[in-house]
């Protein structure tokens, strides 16, 4: 159930006169000539008079009549006084912005035609406080045990979110009026056996007004010989900070936690798969953990500020004052972040929701590594979007690492710094799905799904973005991947970028030898050089797909770790492929970035083809898709992808070499035919942490390559010419 999502608004339709909450604009006898700024009298009757005079001057009257009476008017962003109140305006659209202390500042689009009468009689949200209770199925609970926490709100706006925390510990936070998570005692840092302790519920509506409620817990002792048995599974990792494990319900009706916490224990019996034996094999839920992770951090938040963009529906944009900044001589202190960790056999992916809500960590569990690039500090860079598109001072950025959301803009957009809201969701599956989303839904705005399914090394990544608004809306949505697979925090030379065309667009470079911005780029090899491989590189490229994405996937892969990333996408809806390194031979200062020398490169995925490229939705419109992405390792290379199996294929002399790496263990067989010569099949059993490697005799030819599933399903077919 997506409880939180529905309740959110998706299309915001303005009407002509406002009655109640409804705007509409009626045609009425006007004036003789203008009348001036004055309380309005909604009963009067409009004369002829009034309609020929609002018509021969090209205007228009406005009669504001919101609920409270009192609350500030502007027209356009200027101050015209307060509610109720009757103003004359020219003909056209105007933004009618209406605040009020206590109550959500609402801002309406209105169009105005020459001799026209209109009311404009909203109801802001708003005026009381919300309420909140917070209690525990048990208020006594053994330090190895779990109980259910609840959380209920009343507010008079809607809820921009509940948070529950036991002596400061975040516990989980939801968009909406409900949550419930199971409490684990023993997961929780600073819990300790045999003490008293104090849930505490905080919420905030959407018209700022907050309120908290509070409720005693006692965690009672356990036996030596029980925390022995446990101790394993309240373990850490090196890699990993202590979490505190949560189960957010998906229906708090049902009363059950919806994210398992772990596999083990009682309660409904964890999903199977039938394997050819017939026997079924355990299937291990997902997991979901919320915690916090200190990085070290500079103080870059005191200098910013945000600016409206006036292009973009004055979408709001960090603005960031580099000379205060620079002159209080700076130096990074740790910051504490909120951390969300999915987490199954294979995978353990972390989110970070106060920094723009981006996928932090990918670690590939069989190997410990993180395919991200994952930046040791957080600095503000001198890159960014450029006062050509966005307000002096935007640009600026901050490479965190991981998998960011670049919107409304191209680069890497505006939402990259900013706090973005989250919702964990459990799937019948056993996979779980935190809905990651900016939190303005007065203006277009963005929901990422991020699901992890269970026993599976690959995530589903999930854009929904839309326009409520009452014209049209141009922008730029980019997701950017910092990778650097392997455990080196830094690509090699021999990293490959892995993108199925013959011709690239240069996006940027500071190699002379290249083709310069907006031209043609042979690929792979151009000017003699391959430039697939980074240490072929001189400086720093940027380059697209062109025309536009083909072949629904891109990959890189570092033969010196052998690990790598691989992103599949429906190509005929994101059309944007790119990539981006920063040089190898003359590679760009990484003081500008970080203060370790880490490196990375880029993998992006945009909905159009390039960065000059605009997209565009109606009134009330959206768009969404599905990608899958999966790190890959132990295979060498990568030649093709899908979303079932990475594969590289090698040629020798008597035959090839077939390496693959699959999402999800595969139970079948492997077909290889070379030329017009009947196929070698082969058994198949493997997995993420067992990939294929097998020599088979083929002559010359074009080489066909065939995985089929348990049920004699094809799960990749490639022919290598």
């Amino acid at each position: 159930m997506r409880a939180n999502r529905t309740s959110r608004p998706r299309n915001l339709k303005l009407a002509v006169l406002v009655i109640g909450g409804t705007l509409l604009l009626a045609s009425c006898q006007p004036l003789a000539a203008p009348a001036s700024e004055r309380p309005a009298s909604p009963g009067a009757e409009p004369t002829a008079e009034v309609s020929a005079g609002l018509a021969l001057d090209g205007t228009a009257e406005l009669a504001v009549l919101a609920d409270p009476a009192g609350a500030a008017v502007s027209i356009d962003g200027t101050p015209r006084g307060a509610s109720p109140l009757t103003l004359t305006l020219p003909a056209g659209v105007h933004q009618v912005g209406l605040s009020a202390p206590g109550y959500a500042p609402l801002t309406e689009a209105v169009t105005l035609t020459a001799g026209q009468r209109g009311i404009l009689a909203p109801t802001l949200l708003g005026g009381q406080s919300p309420s909140v209770r917070v209690w525990a199925d048990t208020t006594t609970v053994p330090w190895l045990g779990e109980t259910q926490v609840h959380a209920q709100a009343t507010a008079n706006s809607p809820v921009s979110e509940m948070q529950v925390s036991l002596n400061g510990q975040v516990l989980g936070s939801v968009r909406g009026n409900d949550l419930t998570l199971a409490l684990q005692p023993s997961a929780v840092p600073g819990v300790a056996p045999g003490g008293a302790y104090t849930l505490t519920a905080r919420v905030v509506d959407q018209a700022g007004n907050t309120a908290e409620a509070a409720a005693p817990i006692t965690i009672a002792p356990t036996t030596v010989g029980a925390e022995a048995s446990a101790g394993g599974a309240a373990a850490g990792s090196p890699s990993q900070p202590a979490t505190t494990a949560v189960s957010p319900s998906a229906a708090a009706a049902t009363g059950t936690p919806a994210v398992p916490a772990s596999s083990a224990g009682g309660g409904t019996p964890p999903p199977t798969e039938t394997v050819p034996s017939g026997q079924a094999r355990a299937i291990s839920p997902t997991t979901l953990t919320i915690s916090s992770i200190s990085i070290p951090t500079y103080p870059f938040a005191a200098f910013v500020q945000n600016v409206a963009d006036p292009a973009r529906m004055n979408y709001p944009v960090p603005v960031l004052n580099r000379l205060a900044y620079e002159a209080s001589h700076p130096q990074p202190a740790p910051v504490k972040y909120t951390l969300i960790v999915l987490e199954n056999k294979y995978l353990r992916l972390s989110m970070l929701p106060e920094l723009g809500g981006r996928v932090y960590e990918c670690i590939f569990k069989p190997t410990g590594h993180d395919e991200f690039y994952r930046n040791p500090v957080v600095k503000p860079s001198h890159w960014g979007p450029g006062p050509d598109i966005s307000p002096a001072g935007a640009n600026w950025w901050l490479a965190v690492g991981g998998l960011e959301w670049g919107f409304p803009i191209a680069e890497h957009g505006y939402e990259w710094s900013t706090q973005w809201g989250y919702d964990p969701v459990s799937q019948g599956d056993g996979s779980v799905m935190v809905s990651l989303f900016t939190r303005d839904y007065r203006r277009p705005y963005v929901d990422v799904d991020i699901i992890l399914p269970p026993d599976a090394a690959y995530f589903i990544v999930r854009p929904h973005i839309t326009n409520p608004m009452g014209a049209a809306f141009r922008f730029k949505w980019w997701a950017d991947a910092m990778l650097a697979p392997g455990g080196a925090n830094k690509p090699g030379a021999g990293l490959h970028f892995v993108y199925p065309v013959d011709e690239m667009t240069v996006h940027t470079t500071d190699d002379a030898t290249l083709p310069g911005p907006g031209q043609p780029l042979p690929w792979p090899v151009a000017g003699g050089r391959d430039l697939s491989r980074l240490g072929n590189w001189n400086g720093y490229l940027g380059f697209f797909e062109r025309p536009a994405a083909q072949g629904d996937f891109t990959a890189v892969y570092d033969p010196a770790s052998d690990e790598g990333m691989v992103r599949i996408f429906p190509s005929a809806t994101a059309r944007g492929a790119k990539g981006f390194a920063l040089g190898w031979k003359k590679p760009l200062d990484p003081h500008e970035w970080t203060d370790d020398g880490s490196a990375y490169v880029e993998m992006h995925g945009g909905l159009a083809p390039t960065f000059d490229d605009w997209n565009e939705l109606p009134p009330g419109g959206s768009v969404t898709w599905s990608e899958t992405w999966y790190p890959a390792a132990k295979i060498g290379d990568i030649t093709y992808a899908n979303a079932h199996a990475a594969l590289n294929l090698t040629r020798s002399g008597s035959g090839v070499r077939v390496r693959a790496f699959p999402t999800e263990p595969i139970r079948g067989s492997l077909s290889v035919a070379a030329g017009g010569s009947a196929p070698v099949v082969r058994p198949l059993d493997i997995a993420p942490d067992r990939p294929l490697d097998e020599e088979i005799p083929a002559g010359p030819g074009p080489l066909k390559v065939i995985l089929t599933g348990a049920q004699g399903e094809t799960l990749l077919s490639y022919t290598l010419p």
